[in-house]
């Protein structure tokens, strides 16, 4: 029976690196942190407000998570201590980043390890900066409006280049005896 009590386990234990693995694999970004100080509910807040964008965060031992970082070619990071790993799947690499980083800081609490973007490495001190990049629709925003200045001030030249043409010519030919308006 024991024998069978350590299979099943290796079983477990091969099934959840091998999900963690195609995490991993699908994600833009792959974060590792330090989630000691929070507490359950914090957790579990931070976990709802990240699902919610589409993105995972989850406690994993390290041993699982090396395995899978073997597995899927990223092997630049040294885990130790507590690891809760977040992954953006499908979500808005920038947004996710940036609300657990965020959530950290307004907590006091917890620390990002490193981690991968773009399967790049990038430490603690490169995520921060990606924390701090705008979201999608303020880079959207302001690119909209880099693209419509331009319009806009050939618009209002070109306007303004009309109505002096028709004052021109509408001088021009009150001088030469022209129609006039009275």
């Amino acid at each position: 029976m024991n024998g069978e009590a350590v299979s099943t386990n290796k079983q477990e234990k091969k099934q959840q690196v091998d999900e963690l693995t195609n995490e991993i694999s699908a994600s833009q970004a792959v974060v590792f942190s330090d989630y000691s100080g929070l507490t359950v509910g914090e957790i579990g807040d931070l976990r709802k407000r990240l699902s919610d964008l589409g993105a995972r965060f989850k406690v994993v031992k390290n041993t699982l998570l090396n395995i899978a970082l073997e597995k899927s070619g990223l092997k630049d990071g040294k885990l130790a201590g507590p690891t809760a790993i977040l992954t953006t799947g499908d979500a808005d690499p920038f947004e996710s980043i940036k609300m657990l980083v965020s959530t950290f800081k307004e907590r006091d609490k917890g620390e990002v390890k490193f981690g991968f973007f773009e399967n790049a490495f990038v430490d603690s001190v490169k995520i921060a900066e990606l924390a701090a990049i705008p979201g999608r629709e303020v880079l959207q925003a302001r690119v909209v409006s880099q693209l419509s200045a331009p319009i806009s001030n050939l618009a209002y030249l070109l306007n303004g280049t009309s109505q002096r043409l028709v004052v021109a010519l509408d001088q021009i030919a009150k001088g030469k005896g022209g129609v006039s308006d009275g």
